[in-house]
């Protein structure tokens, strides 16, 4: 049972054991459009940024094109293993970059659907504005709403705990932008606490005291100081609700110091298996922006395409969703769990002088985990120089929000119509 303002200014900062992060002022308001929420089915969004290669990390190593245009970076079938000889071919058409070989091995377990294929017409190869496409769910990238913004502010406002959050980045994703319901962007869960003077680290309780007799105020819910007053309140209260939850996380997997996605999927898995509300999770990588020296070591080993910018990035994101994924398995949520990765556009097919790729247009993205239909959907575009564009790139045949539709349709119980503002078909890969 949620706390009154009342009763946690009463018990003071250390006892509150319940609490929301969600303004009051705003709930009352939206609780009539609420649509139904089901804490049970979590969806992890995971954003590569810069640009990632869908040509070398879902590689169409028998069409003859795909050499021909990568004289260099191209992925012969023989090379399509990773370094303990395991294969990563995955049909007669495709195989997984070297580095990604848990994925592969989820593959073949069942548990990974691969979209090829996936874009927007006319599309913008400025990294801001395609990510601000994607964020966004509209082909002109305006706006400030997200489409998570916008099913949050259906499905989640209201619920008496932290539902969504944005982890491990400085910038809330514009994916999260909504008109009534915040999102949290937890940076590390020390950061996100009520800091007290640190010239003064005995008085912590009488500071936070003060900070809550001080928010505790009663003003007009519709003034600003009144909104400002009430947002300060319950992010504390939130705030220290997470950090109750998060201290009974425990694991046996060991999660790699130096592996930037899997930190942030670990303070997912420490949400998700201490706070059951949290729902609705967002972590992003940089670094794939492979202009240069996508392959090979920049001095000893330039050329060697087992090894390289590209290569430490998709094994980062290899390991970590296989970590991820057991520790949900471990604390027996990965039937519960979603995760669908995107990055704003593809590379081109053609490689460049500098060993790298250069802004492209539609590439293949990943769904993965217990819920998904295995296997393959979409379709690869062609690399027929009579089907690419006069700038060398090739054309999409998935459009993304048929992707985000799928997902709200089928796994978060929304109208997705509601969402996007438009119908679009199902991609197949959930039940």
């Amino acid at each position: 049972m949620p706390v009154t303002r009342r009763q946690f200014i009463k018990r003071g900062a250390g006892m509150v054991t319940v609490g929301i992060v969600i303004p009051k002022f705003w709930l009352s308001a939206a609780r009539g459009e609420q649509i139904d929420f089901t804490p049970r089915r979590k969806l992890v969004v995971i954003q590569l940024a810069g640009g990632n290669d869908g040509f070398n990390t879902v590689v169409p190593y028998t069409d003859a094109r795909y050499h021909s245009l990568r004289p260099t970076l191209a992925f012969r079938d023989a090379e399509l293993k990773t370094n303990n000889g395991t294969s990563t071919i995955i049909s007669n058409e495709f195989g997984l970059h070297p580095a990604m070989g848990e994925i592969k091995a989820l593959y073949d377990e069942g548990r990974v659907a691969i979209v090829l294929g996936v874009g927007y017409p006319n599309p913008n190869l400025s990294h801001f504005l395609s990510m601000d496409i994607w964020h966004t769910a509209d082909p002109n990238g305006v706006g400030s709403r997200g489409w998570l913004g916008k099913y949050a502010d259906l499905a989640l406002i209201g619920q008496p705990s932290l539902t969504a959050a944005s982890i491990g980045s400085l910038d809330l994703p514009k994916s999260f932008g909504a008109e009534r319901f915040v999102v949290p962007n937890i940076i590390n869960f020390s950061l996100y606490n009520f800091i007290a003077d640190p010239n003064y680290p005995g008085d912590y309780n009488n500071q936070t005291n003060t900070f809550n007799f001080a928010a505790g105020r009663t003003l007009s819910t519709g003034s600003f100081i009144g909104a400002i007053n009430n947002t300060a309140f319950e992010s504390v209260r939130g705030a220290q609700q997470v950090q109750k939850s998060i201290s009974n996380y425990k694991s046996s997997i060991a999660y790699p110091a130096n592996n930037p996605l899997a930190a942030g999927l670990q303070m997912v898995a420490q949400l998700m298996t201490t706070v059951p509300e949290a729902s609705l999770l967002y972590v992003q990588m940089g670094g794939f922006d492979s202009h240069s020296d996508q392959i090979g070591d920049r001095q000893a080993d330039r050329g060697n395409k087992g090894v390289g910018d590209h290569a430490t990035l998709l094994k980062w994101f290899s390991e970590a969703i296989k970590l991820f994924h057991d520790d949900l398995t471990e604390h027996g949520l990965a039937d519960d769990v979603l995760m669908m990765q995107w990055s704003e556009f593809g590379r081109r097919p053609d490689e460049n002088a500098s060993f790298g790729t250069d802004h492209g247009t539609a590439a293949p993205i990943f769904v993965l985990g217990n819920p998904v239909r295995s296997g393959l959907y979409g379709a690869q575009p062609s690399l027929a120089a009579t089907e690419l564009d006069p700038a060398g790139n090739v054309k999409f045949n998935v459009d993304f929000r048929e992707v985000y539709a799928t997902i709200l349709d089928r796994w978060l119980g929304a109208d997705s119509k509601a969402v996007l503002g438009a119908q679009y078909p199902n991609v197949g890969f959930l039940g």
